[in-house]
Formats: structure tokens, C-alpha cells, sequence
């Protein structure tokens, strides 16, 4: 988030410096390397504006505007890891000065506000604070900074809301100024939405396997609704990243905190995890048991476009099927690696058709385009067994069927 940030600011003209304690990180940076895959940033790194350095006193002294974007990861009990973003403010409250903006990037509870407060008031400055929350996809990051659907700015000041809005009068977006409180909650509230979305189109897509109806069709004839809208209705494995699971949580968590029950939220998120089971549960209803099977997985990533791991489905699915003594044969065109498994058992492989090479079955993760344009008749050969689990509803069931494949989607 915080490069994406830092190189889109830098894309619209303003001066930007990007701080981080990982040297290994600035330098290869400073060195044109860009550490994470997402479309469009490779090009905007090389901006006259941008410069990179880990010298936090230097830039928070140079600097008009400060942002934090350091990460809030998900705890155990689902509230939010709020040690880094302190972290930042307590070293920033060392060289702050009057006139200064403090902008909070990072996604935090409303209840986090009074101790950042606390920690940059040691300062002894006058400065403004405001909440400027990221609506980026992994991605598509580059683009939705660029051109978002709105940009939503909360301080309790005049002059912080009017001057961080003046670092987007190039954006062609509505902008929502409004106070911090309600600035963090809309983050919050957008992502619970989409997931809820998402959980609401699978449970549609149990209720059609067993009345005959497909899904696909349903979420069509719902998403024409302009009240409702396509998007984010496609049944299937369920949601992963960075920001569903952990947001859906957090939100939950914030209510507990100050007695407001989300009861539908619980739902959203059991039911995503229910949604990783039943894939299992098809692919072994074809196999009637796991073990000594050896299993071709297509897509690693949470989604297509990234090589994000974070709660990716692909995770569950893999730990389930090397615990019952699988051997996983892998093809992602953009993940490379994975830690935490046996490299003997998930063996990540340079293309598709080897990792479909004398698999018992095949299961489609992720719905990168290319999977799309393979050719399933030369891997309806390399195969040992029939069954494609498709847990995007992605690839041509009809085609495929033709090829003398077993081809069971999600709700279809």
C-alpha cells in the first residue's frame, strides 16, 4: 500500500520520499528493482519525484505532509496488530513540528485514535491528523489510486481536510470529507460489504446445487439490478487477501468493544471458510480418499493479477490435502514459491500442462486468464485421472466435458 501510494503521488506531480527500516528493501528500490508484482508500478518507480531512504528524521523534517502506511495485521482474537502504526508515531513525534499533517493510511479501529494522539502529542506540535483510508485492490492498485470510484478524507481540522484533499485535485473523483471516526468506519463497512456479498452469492450457490438451478445464471439476473450490481457476485472457492478476512474480523471485534453485535459478519466469514471445505469435499467424492493421490492445483494467489498469499484458499487446500498424504503438483504464472510446505510433496512447477502430468484429479484456485486458453485436450493426455473441481466456475464446462472430463463447478 505504501508504494503504491508513495509512486501515485509522485505520478500527480508531488515531491514524495518513501521511508522504510528494510535496507535490503530501499536498496534494491533505489536500484529500479521493484519488490512486489502489481500492474502499472514498475513504470511509475521511475518518477523524477520518488526517492526512497531510510532516514525517518531527514524526510519527517522535509516533509509537509507525512503518511503512515505500515500494515495492521490480523491478531489471533481477530482485532487489529496496531504495534507498527505506534511504532511509527512515537518516531515521528521525535521530529514533527507546527503545521505538520499526520495522515493514517493504515486500516485501525476507531479506537486506536486516542493513543496516536497521545503518542504525537509528546511532541509539543501543532498538527493536523487525518484518516485518508486505501480502497486498492491487489492488482489493480495502481489503477483504483488513480481512478477511484471516491476518496474519502476525515479529520476534526479545517486545514487537514483541505490539504490533504489538494493532494487529489487531479483525481477525478468525488471527495468525502468528514471527521476521522467516520473516515476509518467507511473503510471497515466497504470491505465487510463485499465480502458479505460474496458470502451471500455462495450460500445462493448451495441452495441451487440442490434444486437444479446455476448459479452463474442467478447472480446475472441479480446483478442487472442496478441496486445491486455484478460485481462480487461470482460463487466459488471464496475470498482470501489482505483485507476481507482480516477487516471482517476487526469490524466484529470493534463492535465487541463497545457492544454492538455483528452477527451477520460472523456468518460471512464461517461461510467463507465453509466454502474451502466443500471444495474438498467434491474433489474427494470423486477420489473417496486422498491418500497416495497425487493432485494438480492451477493458481496459488488469493486472486488473479498478484502473487499474494495472504489467507489465500490454496493455503487451506494444500496443508488439508498434504496432511491425507497427497502429493500436489502446482502451476501458478506468477507465484514462484511457497513457504511453510515440503518442497518434496508441493512442488511448484514451470507450467501447466507439467503439473496436470499424471494427476489423479485437477483443482483451478485461482481464475488467471491464461487458464483459460489451455489446451485441455493435450492435458486430458498427460492426466491420470478425470475429475476438474473448478472452484471459480471459470473454464468451459461443455468443452471440457467434451474432452471426457468430470467437470463439477461451485453451485452449477
Amino acid at each position: 500500500m505504501g508504494l503504491v501510494t508513495g509512486a501515485c503521488f509522485a505520478r500527480l506531480g508531488h515531491d514524495v520520499k518513501c521511508i522504510d527500516t528494510d535496507t535490503e528493501k530501499i536498496k534494491r528500490l533505489n536500484e529500479g528493482e521493484c519488490p512486489i508484482y502489481e500492474e502499472g508500478l514498475n513504470e511509475l518507480l521511475k518518477s523524477e519525484h520518488l526517492g526512497f531512504s531510510t532516514d525517518l528524521e531527514q524526510a519527517v523534517k522535509d516533509s509537509e505532509i507525512i503518511f503512515i502506511c505500515v500494515g495492521t495485521p490480523e491478531k489471533e482474537d481477530g482485532s487489529a496488530d496496531l504495534r507498527y502504526v505506534f511504532d511509527v508515531c512515537k518516531s515521528v513525534a521525535g521530529y514533527l513540528k507546527d503545521g505538520q499533517t499526520i495522515v493514517i493510511k493504515s486500516t485501525l479501529p476507531v479506537t486506536a485514535v486516542p493513543k496516536i494522539k497521545e503518542l504525537l502529542d509528546e511532541s509539543g506540535a501543532k498538527y493536523n491528523l487525518v484518516s485518508n483510508p486505501e480502497f486498492l485492490a491487489q492488482g489493480t492498485a495502481v489503477k483504483d489510486f488513480l481512478e477511484p470510484d471516491r476518496v474519502v478524507i476525515g479529520s476534526n481540522t479545517e486545514d487537514g481536510l483541505n490539504q490533504v484533499a489538494k493532494l487529489y485535485e487531479n483525481v477525478d473523483a468525488p471527495i468525502v470529507k468528514t471527521n476521522i471516526e467516520s473516515a476509518i468506519i467507511a473503510k471497515y463497512a466497504a470491505n465487510a460489504f463485499l465480502a458479505t456479498k460474496v458470502s451471500f452469492i455462495n450460500s445462493i450457490a448451495s441452495l441451487c446445487e440442490e434444486v437444479g438451478a446455476n448459479v452463474n445464471d442467478v447472480a446475472i439476473g441479480m446483478g442487472h439490478d442496478k441496486r445491486i450490481g455484478n460485481r462480487f457476485l461470482k460463487a466459488g472457492i471464496g475470498y482470501g487477501g489482505s483485507c476481507f478476512p482480516k477487516d471482517t474480523k476487526a469490524l466484529v471485534k470493534m463492535g465487541d468493544e463497545v457492544g454492538v453485535s455483528f452477527d451477520i459478519l460472523k456468518a460471512v466469514d464461517s461461510i467463507n471458510t465453509r466454502q474451502r471445505e466443500i471444495v474438498l469435499e467434491k474433489l474427494k467424492n470423486y477420489l473417496n480418499n486422498f491418500d497416495g493421490k497425487t493432485i494438480c492445483m492451477l493458481g496459488l494467489a488469493f486472486k488473479p493479477g498478484t502473487d499474494d498469499m495472504r489467507d489465500a484458499p490454496s493455503l487451506y487446500l494444500a496443508k488439508e490435502l498434504l496432511d491425507s498424504n497427497s502429493s500436489l503438483q502446482v502451476f501458478d504464472p506468477i507465484v514462484k514459491s511457497v513457504k511453510g510446505f515440503d518442497e518434496s510433496k508441493l512442488v511448484i512447477k514451470d507450467e501447466a500442462y507439467q503439473a496436470a502430468k499424471d494427476a489423479d484429479a485437477i483443482v483451478l484456485v485461482t481464475e488467471h486468464p491464461e487458464f483459460a486458453d489451455l489446451d485441455f485436450a493435450k492435458i486430458k493426455e498427460l492426466v491420470r485421472g478425470n475429475v476438474i473441481i473448478d472452484g471459480r466456475n471459470f473454464l468451459d464446462a461443455k468443452k471440457l466435458k467434451a474432452y471426457g472430463f468430470d467437470y463439477e463447478g461451485i453451485g452449477i
